[in-house]
């Protein structure tokens, strides 16, 4: 613009114009340093600095400033004592406080920002803005290891004392055995952890030495020479001739940012912003959500996707990071845990934690709920990681394990048949790998014979994966399967039908009824004295079972019968009560926990086994009618003031107490009222 044009239009009119340099004689070693604990009105430029010293690589500093002992705001006596309590009477070797006072004060310095790139220190001199980059910000604060080393102090004069009075003794030290121990090879898991612990990091931090710092004075001439630094010296770059247009230099001063460099405000982990997911790809989304929920429906996972993606395209997207569990989503092992990373709770390499919630996730296949203990003895997992594991698809449930978190989704397999069968695929070379790492049989995953009974087999089921996969499937997925939770009292669940890897397609019922003949009769006189010598069974070796755990063992007695077998004809808990009667037991009216739903409140107790402890087990029967819960002695006190007797022996009355109850803490639970992980 012409010189002398005016900008009178403007309501901001530029006063001044100003050339800017860029310095770089301090750019490596300028810092900023505050004082947040400290007054603005109240700066340390009046006191003496005493020493001083830095560790380069982590930009920590330490200055050690001296105390004015004369001042009237001093208070002496505190400072005798302060000195006295970390140097102590006897001053031998360094001393913190050579003057018998507390004299000095030293302050310790803290990061504050994590990149210091966009801030500088800016001189403004002759017209000329002279700008040099910050190396870092620091924070100091005042340092109280002063009251460390008066602990350390205390300690070792009281050690000191302690040895003295033992030397004086004139007796001899008899001679100690010695145990010499050899450190095992650290595994990979240990190493992990090492390295990932605080007491390593501080290591590495404290081997990094000191440098000593000269200080001086804000007006000495030391500092108005190093001062001139901060001004640009005309070597410090070489400026070439600006041939950018005014368009391309603002979008170099200002350009546009990537969604990626967005920080965004830190939310919990798991709180997932729909605002921001809206903006992700739909493979971003679907992986952003799955890490998020870990176990979702097909059609809840449609409802929050964002945009018109068709059915397909999201299924597309899905099985990346997801796999079919009983017709829901589970997020894949490898989301969860990447490569070269570690477990939160114990250290353990990713590759461990993904084999052992991929064992977990393929016994859901197989099943409704899983036991917690059989895990572990397959995974050899910590107890920490296995629980993690289950939370994330499956809620404990009383007497049945961890159940899985949803239920069956039968209209996702009616509506997707080749998904599911190409998860059933994915699942069977899943168990393969599993079963070499785990050194698993084969009893799930046993393919012969394609005979007519399991083309007939598969013609009853509502959806199977290929011609030949029923027959073998029907009889040893039961060993696994557990019920529904959906059940009424008459028809008790059985495990659902199964492909031959054993995957849950279809749920089923004792008294289902299929193409092959009529329901069974439940008054069968044969099938009544078969559930009564398996109620008889069950009973003598627990003494207390409730109705849903003769269930969960009549499932698992199926598993080894026959096909055709007449327990697999139908039994309802109509029959499972009456034969508990028949055979002696009795219906429990008991108190049970406040803090704990238990969904099925039927137990029976057989209190006498014709052995010497029925006694004991029916004076047990009547307290529990009265509480739900007894120390030990509270039994022994019961014993002998009904009987006038107890249990000769530890073992026996360990042996009673097992038989009838469950110990959680100091209490002792009757059988079947508390869950059992």
């Amino acid at each position: 613009m012409a010189e002398g044009e005016s900008y009178d239009g403007d309501e901001d009119p530029v006063v001044d114009e100003v050339d800017v340099y860029l310095s770089k004689g301090l750019a490596e070693n300028l810092y900023l340093m505050q004082y947040p604990v400290r007054p603005a009105s109240m700066p340390y430029d009046d006191f003496e600095v005493t020493n001083a010293r830095i560790k380069p690589k982590q930009q920590k500093i330490e200055m050690e400033f001296s105390l004015d002992t004369r001042s009237p705001n001093y208070a002496k006596s505190k400072g005798e004592q302060i000195a006295l309590n970390v140097d102590g009477m006897n001053k031998t070797g360094d001393t913190v406080y050579s003057s018998n006072l507390m004299d000095k004060q030293l302050l310790t310095s803290s990061h504050t920002a994590s990149s210091v790139s966009r801030y500088s220190v800016g001189l403004l001199k002759d017209g000329e803005l002279h700008l040099t980059p910050l190396h870092g910000i620091v924070q100091l604060r005042p340092s109280f290891k002063y009251l460390d080393k008066a602990d350390v102090r205390v300690k070792q004069e009281k050690a000191a004392a302690d040895t003295e009075g033992e030397s004086s003794q004139d007796e001899e030290e008899e001679a100690k055995p010695v145990t010499v121990k050899f450190a095992r090879p650290e595994t990979d898991q240990a190493k992990a952890k090492r390295l990932a612990s605080w007491q390593y990091l501080e290591q590495k931090r404290s081997e990094e030495a000191w440098v000593e710092l000269n200080v001086n004075h804000i007006k000495d001439q030391t500092s108005e020479s190093e001062r001139n630094f901060l001004y640009s010296q005309g070597n410090d770059f070489e400026v070439t001739e600006f041939s950018t247009n005014p368009r391309d230099y603002l979008t170099m001063l200002m350009p546009e940012e990537e969604l990626s460099d967005i920080k965004m405000p830190q939310m919990p982990s798991n709180v997932l912003s729909m605002t921001q997911l809206k903006s992700f790809p739909l493979a971003d989304q679907v992986k952003q959500l799955m890490a998020s929920a870990k176990v979702m429906g097909f059609s809840q996972l449609q409802t929050l996707i964002s945009g018109n993606a068709d059915a397909l395209s999201v299924l597309r997207a899905l099985q990346q990071v997801a796999v079919l569990v009983q017709g829901s989503w589970v997020v894949k092992s490898e989301v969860l845990y990447p490569k070269d990373t570690v477990s939160a709770n114990s250290g353990i390499s990713a590759d461990i934690l993904c084999r052992g919630r991929d064992y977990i996730m393929w016994r859901f296949t197989q099943s409704r709920c899983v036991i917690r203990k059989e895990v572990a003895l397959i995974t050899k997992l910590p107890s920490e990681d296995i629980k993690e594991i289950l939370e994330q698809m499956s809620r404990i449930q009383v007497s049945k394990g961890w159940q899985f978190l949803r239920e069956f989704d039968t209209g996702f397999v009616k509506q997707f048949p080749e998904v599911v069968q190409r998860q059933n695929m994915l699942w069977d070379a899943k168990y393969q790998q599993l079963s070499k790492s785990f050194k698993l049989g084969k009893t799930d995953l046993d393919k012969k014979g394609k005979s007519k009974d399991a083309a007939q087999g598969a013609a009853n089921s509502e959806f199977v994966c290929g011609k030949e996969r029923v027959k073998q499937a029907k009889v040893k997925a039961k060993t696994k399967a557990e019920q529904l939770s959906s059940v009424n009292t008459e028809a008790t669940p059985v495990p659902m039908e199964t492909t031959t890897s054993g995957l849950i397609t279809q749920p089923l019922t004792f008294n289902h009824v299929t193409n092959n003949g009529p329901q069974v009769d439940p008054n069968n006189q044969q099938l009544r004295t078969e559930v009564q010598k398996f109620v008889l069974e069950k009973l003598l070796q627990q003494c207390i079972i409730s109705i849903s755990e003769m269930r969960r063992l009549l499932v698992s007695k199926l598993a080894g019968c026959p096909p055709g077998h007449i327990l697999a004809s139908g039994v309802s808990d109509t029959l499972l009560e009456q034969s508990a009667v028949d055979v002696g037991a009795q219906a429990l009216n008991i108190a049970w926990p406040t803090n704990v739903q238990v969904e099925d409140k039927r137990i029976f107790a057989l209190a006498t086994h014709g052995d010497d402890f029925d006694k004991y087990r029916k004076v047990m029967m009547e307290m529990y009618q009265y509480n739900f819960k007894y120390r030990r002695n509270q039994f022994t006190e019961k014993f002998q003031e009904i009987l006038g007797t107890e249990p000769a022996s530890k073992s026996e009355f360990d042996k009673i107490l097992k038989t009838c109850c469950v110990t959680k803490g100091a209490y002792w639970y009757l059988r079947g009222t508390v869950p059992i992980s």
